[in-house]
């Protein structure tokens, strides 16, 4: 028997076996995708992506344990959901090349759903072969509470932007707060909360810095929520506010989540390790903004040693960034993004009294705090891009109209646009159902399919 699994990668496995009658190498659409199979476990964001967030809660203990033990590659199942197969460190992990090994990816598959699974030594606290994970870090990060250094959180497409700050990232001041709202239009703009971070380093100003430690040091790095600047005192507690007040009036009216950070354990001199970014924040133009370290300066940022700081909010921020990540992931696919939008229009056009009453009646309705992107999407995987009425595949990408997706209430005669009603079809499905009943439609679809004869 090989070295036993632990818990979390058990857990993983535990579903993949049960889930893999289902998948069909044949048809890919039938793969669950890294955020379903995240929500299928229930799992809290431990990463930047869902991808990210279950190589730390269990796939990267599995994949590990199973080529250990020269079981098929059953990580394979989990597929991005744009590309349609695993991300590229699965195939790495292997030796393979995304590109052209994915005959060999689908034969994996097939052999681990018929794979007989060990179903005892699986579920224990060991981590088998820990030593090769700390080794290869790149292929399996360790989860973000375990980094020990800046390079262990890094990738190297990971971009680093400066901050000064009064002190560090804390239970007392757990926010990324700036004085001016262009601070934070840049970082929408420039800072990816997957791969970039924010270092701060101590003002010289006693008066802000008060903790002579703390001025012109480095002191703590952080993943941040950029988007929508949010009212500082809604992110930091009640005492911390006030106390901010006092001293320094609305300093920092403006702020962002964050996500995860951690303090810089040694807190070395900033102008000793990012010396041309440290002095950058100090031009008139750059004050209170941000710089970016590059070059040799970003690599010296790698050795520092970190640890992990326990923030009161990160719950809260982390919901936030779920719902932020599944944005840009719908975003980066452009085929599923236009097809969302397609139909959020045309349901947001059906919707509320602005149609005359006799192509309209009762007026059509969405309930109250519907994300109508995420449920359409929620629908679409559902239903694994099938249409509802007819079963065959909807295309995402096609430019014919009429196989184009299309929003339909299933009950024609319920106005609501809810997820106990709505169903994606093709358009031209949608419009042969119009406003009859499904039953109805399978009889008009027997009938010109030549399986029925018309009874009249």
């Amino acid at each position: 028997m090989p070295a036993t699994l632990d818990s979390e990668g058990a857990h993983l496995l535990e579903y993949l076996v049960r889930i893999a009658p289902s998948v069909d190498p044949s048809n890919l659409s039938t793969f669950p995708t890294y955020s379903s199979v995240h929500t299928a476990l229930g799992l809290q964001m431990a990463g930047r992506t869902y991808g990210d967030s279950l190589d730390r809660q269990g796939m990267s203990s599995l994949a590990i344990w199973a080529n250990d033990a020269g079981y098929p590659a059953i990580t394979g199942f989990i597929v991005d959901g744009e590309k349609k197969r695993p991300a590229d460190g699965y195939f790495k992990f292997y030796d393979k090349d995304p590109d052209a090994d994915g005959a060999w990816w689908l034969s994996e598959v097939a052999k681990a759903k018929v794979f007989p699974w060990p179903q005892r030594d699986v579920a224990t606290n060991a981590v088998p072969n820990r030593d090769k994970q700390l080794q290869e870090p790149s292929r399996f990060p360790r989860p973000l509470q375990d980094a020990r250094t800046v390079g262990d959180l890094a990738s190297p497409n990971s971009r680093f932007f400066l901050k000064s700050e009064w002190g560090p990232i804390s239970k007392i001041w757990p926010a990324l707060s700036f004085s001016k709202r262009s601070v934070g239009d840049y970082l929408y703009k420039e800072y990816d909360p997957s791969r970039d971070f924010i270092v701060y380093a101590g003002t010289s100003d006693p008066t802000r810095t008060e903790n002579p430690l703390h001025r012109q040091h480095l002191l703590s790095i952080l993943i941040a929520e950029p988007g929508e600047p949010v009212p500082t005192e809604k992110l930091v507690p009640w005492d911390s506010w006030q106390d901010a007040l006092r001293k320094h009036d609305k300093a920092w009216p403006y702020s962002f989540g964050v996500r995860a950070g951690w303090a810089l354990t040694e807190l070395p001199r900033a102008r000793d390790v990012v010396p041309a970014a440290y002095r950058s924040l100090g031009i008139r133009r750059n004050w209170g903004g941000v710089s970016e370290i590059l070059g040799t300066e970003r690599d010296s940022l790698l050795p520092l040693l970190v640890a992990w700081v326990e923030l009161p909010n990160r719950e809260v921020v982390l919901a936030t960034s779920a719902a932020r990540d599944r944005i840009r992931e719908i975003r980066e696919n452009s085929s599923l993004s236009s097809a969302l939008a397609r139909m959020q229009t045309l349901i947001q056009g059906r919707l509320g009294p602005g149609r005359s009453v006799w192509q309209q009646t009762p007026p059509r309705s969405l309930p109250a705090g519907t994300n109508l992107t995420f449920l359409l999407q929620d629908k679409l995987e559902e239903q694994k891009n099938l249409c509802a009425l007819c079963g065959k595949l909807m295309r995402l990408d096609t430019e014919k109209k009429l196989l184009q997706c299309s929003p339909d209430r299933i009950v024609s005669t319920n106005p609501s646009y809810g997820a106990d009603n709505l169903q994606i079809t093709h358009l031209a499905c949608n419009l042969a159902k119009n406003d009859g009943s499904t039953e109805d439609f399978e009889e008009w679809l027997e009938l010109i399919s030549g399986d029925t004869i018309d009874p009249e």
